[in-house]
């Protein structure tokens, strides 16, 4: 993440690599390199991304009833950072939002199980790319990003009409991870998942 004229943010992502560094438990450097620089792993981590309302929590889901190990970031790795120290605590806003990088660290380098997709997004995402083999980003268009936020409930971190367009400002910039796979989210969801996992394979 190019924090140097960020602001805030880049303050906050300062703090937050400062007090929470990925590491191993150990404390030792995560993984290898090559030479060219990638990390290297054994196992297969997917990375499913996409904006609010795009289907990461659906397909995480879908994902577990069919017997495949994934993990919803939202609800294992991420909170609202302190924009000072980068712990969390801070105010819930978006430019906040950050995976706690031990227990994603944790999770990636683990040699089980041989395959993980990990559903969700974060501010820090980018500093964990490395550990992935491949980055899928759901791609729905404006309309159905509209629909389908305005019928949120709290329980699926409702937003309002600011957010919404926010979200849908962002989807219309098509931002995504570095080298990310565009699926067609807008697809019934077994389609979603079917594609999702050929392109996996």
């Amino acid at each position: 993440m190019d924090v140097s004229d960020q602001g805030w943010l880049g303050k906050l992502a300062e703090a937050y690599y400062a007090s929470t560094r990925p590491k191993s438990p150990s404390g030792r450097t995560p993984l290898s390199s090559d030479k060219a620089g990638t990390v290297a792993m054994a196992k297969r981590n997917y990375l499913v991304e996409g904006l609010s309302g795009a289907g990461k929590s659906s397909v995480y889901e879908e994902l577990i009833r069919r017997g495949y190990k994934a993990i919803s970031t939202d609800r294992a790795w991420a909170y609202y950072a302190d924009p000072d120290t980068g712990l969390p605590g801070g105010p819930i806003h978006h430019d906040n939002w950050m995976w706690d990088g031990e227990k994603a660290v944790s999770e990636l380098e683990s040699p089980e199980p041989e395959v993980l997709f990990v559903c969700g997004g974060s501010r820090n995402r980018d500093h964990f790319l490395p550990y992935f083999t491949k980055v899928f980003n759901l791609r729905i268009d404006n309309d159905t990003m509209r629909r389908r936020l305005r019928t949120r409930t709290a329980d699926d971190w409702e937003v309002g009409p600011d957010e919404i367009e926010r979200v849908l400002e962002r989807n219309r910039s098509g931002e995504t991870p570095a080298g990310a796979i565009d699926v067609d989210a807008t697809q019934p969801l077994n389609q979603v998942v079917d594609e999702l996992l050929r392109l996996a394979n």
